[in-house]
């Protein structure tokens, strides 16, 4: 697949599941990092025809391989952590494609891990952008056209995430994936 097919899939795959929000710094310090074995497999996305592959990376990371309907892959390095009562995880593209011309962002995501299903609900960034113009939150952002990129720090992040765990406008729409057997 070309740079502009890679680009455009990536698109398409974004604008289906909402719009997640971006931070340039990560979501967790050593500290804040898990390791659950029970992440590690493949996983179902049985609504969108993808698939997630887990692989342990490290002490407690993971590399993710994701498989769209069409076969095609993206790559992830993937982080688990807990903050409070609640897991999430920190996931930002592998290192290694050769363009340098990206810069690498973290997507958040809320998860729910029971059995042999994975809830993850990304951050929204449409709600993110209406919380702060309506002046109901105040994080460190940046603007790019409408999108808001979160320039906070770890710290300032996770007060954010905490806040509004329980938050369906924060966290929406859960992709439900179910383990391949």
């Amino acid at each position: 697949m070309n740079k502009i097919q890679h680009i455009i899939v990536v698109a398409m795959t974004i604008s289906m599941m909402g719009c997640p929000a971006r931070s340039l710094f990560p979501l967790f310090t050593e500290k804040d990092l898990v390791f659950d074995q029970a992440l590690v497999g493949t996983w179902d996305g049985t609504e969108d025809g993808e698939t997630y592959a887990f692989q342990r990376s490290g002490e407690k990371g993971y590399a993710v391989v994701l498989r769209d309907k069409s076969g095609d892959t993206r790559n992830y390095n993937v982080q688990l952590g807990r903050l409070g009562t609640f897991l999430f995880t920190d996931t930002s593209p592998s290192k290694g494609g050769g363009d340098h011309h990206f810069i690498s962002a973290h997507l958040i995501s809320r998860i729910a891990l029971e059995g042999d299903t994975l809830r993850m609900s990304l951050l929204e960034s449409d709600w993110l952008r209406d919380m702060i113009d309506a002046k109901k939150l105040s994080i460190a952002h940046v603007r790019r056209g409408g999108e808001i990129i979160l320039t906070a720090t770890t710290e300032e992040l996770q007060s954010l995430v905490l806040r509004f765990a329980e938050d369906d406008k924060a966290f929406p729409n859960p992709a439900v994936l179910v383990r391949m057997k």
